[in-house]
């Protein structure tokens, strides 16, 4: 993993909450929670770039990676065609022992700036057993 990567940002952009992608969510989620459940979970931050947004951006190997933890900060939920900004960057990039943790945080934002919702995305490189 790459510590130099701490403080860069890997993506900012706007997009729009696609309706079909909220009912497709819905649907996966099968209950009827469903439809409230997919506007609070329409994205998932460390690959709202694209696939490669975190390994590139860590410098991640995934021979030795492992997806550590999720955490949300709901404000509200998403709503169906609304435009939201997006910001991912590296929050922190450490040793422990062996292992390597890197830390993205994907922040959400409406038209008016406010906060939708804030996630953090740990992943830990394990240290070879060299």
């Amino acid at each position: 993993m790459d510590e130099s990567a701490k403080g860069r940002t890997l993506v900012e952009d706007d997009l729009t909450v696609s309706p079909d992608v909220l009912a497709a969510l819905a649907r996966a989620v099968g209950s009827p929670a469903g439809t409230a459940t997919a506007t609070l979970v329409p994205y998932f931050g460390a690959s709202v770039g694209g696939e490669s947004t975190a390994v590139d951006g860590l410098g991640l190997d995934l021979s030795r990676a492992l997806l550590a933890g999720i955490d949300y900060d709901w404000r509200r939920p998403f709503t169906p065609g609304e435009r939201v900004h997006v910001r991912v960057t590296v929050e922190d990039v450490f040793r422990k022992g062996a292992n390597q943790f890197g830390l993205l945080a994907a922040e959400f934002t409406d038209a008016a700036g406010d906060l939708v919702q804030r996630q953090t995305v740990t992943f830990i490189e394990r240290g070879s057993s060299k």
